[in-house]
């Protein structure tokens, strides 16, 4: 079997979908040495500015080919099996049987979450899988019910649930404090959010929280958040210095793994107060440092947490009293990260390259 593998995201800052294909070809290429694959950093009409980061496997039955022109006309393309899109893009010009995975539908749950631009571009991409490619994968029950409420006429096993794994490369990046002092951060003394700035990740709300937290208690603690700016946060820093906090919040900017693994490694504890998410593969990194996690409870994330973490609803009151609940009782701290252990291993790359590659198999 041929099979192309779409990993236009991982060519430069990698965000979520960027770390998904990057961990999931990783984990095709730990269990299958027999299938060849080829990797597609332009794939379809994106053309990343740089191939310096592109995901790449040194091993015989792995290749990278960078296409100008996306159909038939293209040896490399013709000759596939299955291709696999992970950007929103359907690649109709190709003859290939089709699996496309998609993340979420914000976009047309939440518009106002992001831009007309980008909500145009999602919606042609999902549409165009939703009705012509072979296989959807969902990376969570909430996307897959999300997805067929939108378009209620595909059938329900067109849309495969695959969940994404943890990512335990971060616990392999050297352990190095300094890396979290060179932002003003003292080790464990500090609350950790990590993801893009963004609407739908509520870090408006976080910021009144930990100003509340910080006005109702003598806790010296940081807020500490680790990402790049997106859309229409770009009044965020504004936002940090008219609540006074400009002292006590430090925002990172876009992070190496080395940073963030330390981020994670030294925090007190991780917050995730997203308003929407197709999975949320921070907070099970965070798991992965043994770092007990405050977390929202909409939308696919307590699909993700089960029973372990502190489940709350996004707002600033709940927040603020979460944070206390761990800052002020050691007991239940040590509970939390006991619990998310177990859960842990249910979610490995390895179960989810397997399920994928059961899918690329049952369309040939």
């Amino acid at each position: 079997m041929k099979i192309g593998f779409d990993i236009s995201q991982t060519c430069e800052s990698k965000t979520g979908t960027g770390f998904v294909a990057d961990q999931l070809i990783r984990a095709l290429a730990q269990i299958d040495q027999e299938n060849e694959y080829t990797l597609l950093p332009w794939f379809y009409d994106y053309r990343p500015q740089t191939l310096e980061n592109a995901t790449r496997i040194a091993q015989k039955n792995f290749r990278e080919k960078v296409l100008k022109r996306f159909d038939d006309s293209e040896s490399a393309l013709r000759e596939l099996d299955v291709i696999h899109s992970n950007n929103y893009r359907f690649p109709k010009d190709v003859s290939a049987r089709k699996v496309v995975t998609l993340h979420d539908v914000c976009f047309m749950d939440c518009p106002e979450y992001t831009t007309e631009a980008n909500r145009l571009f999602c919606y042609k991409g999902t549409l165009d899988s939703m009705m012509y490619a072979d296989k959807i994968i969902a990376v969570s029950q909430y996307t897959k019910q999300r997805l067929l409420h939108f378009f209620p006429f595909v059938d329900d096993s067109k849309v495969e649930v695959v969940y994404e794994g943890n990512r335990t490369t971060l616990l392999k990046e050297k352990d190095n404090p300094q890396l979290v002092r060179q932002f003003g951060l003292r080790e464990n003394d500090f609350f950790l959010s990590v993801g893009t700035i963004e609407p739908r990740k509520n870090y408006s709300t976080l910021l009144k929280a930990f100003k509340l937290y910080k006005e109702t208690t003598q806790d010296t603690k940081k807020l500490c958040i680790a990402g790049g700016y997106g859309w229409k946060e770009e009044n965020f820093q504004q936002k940090i210095a008219d609540l006074g906090l400009s002292e006590e919040v430090v925002v990172t900017g876009y992070v190496s793994e080395e940073q963030l693994a330390n981020l994670y490694r030294y925090c007190f504890a991780f917050v995730y107060t997203t308003w929407y998410e197709g999975f949320g593969l921070p907070v099970l990194e965070a798991m992965n440092f043994d770092k007990p996690v405050i977390v929202s409870n909409v939308t696919s994330v307590p699909e993700i947490v089960g029973p372990s973490g502190i489940l709350i609803h996004p707002d600033q009151e709940e927040i603020c009293a979460a944070m206390k609940r761990l800052a002020e009782d050691e007991t239940l701290y040590q509970k939390i990260v006991a619990g998310e252990k177990e859960r842990l291993s249910l979610f490995t790359w390895e179960n989810t390259a397997k399920r994928v590659l059961e899918i690329y198999k049952g369309l040939v």
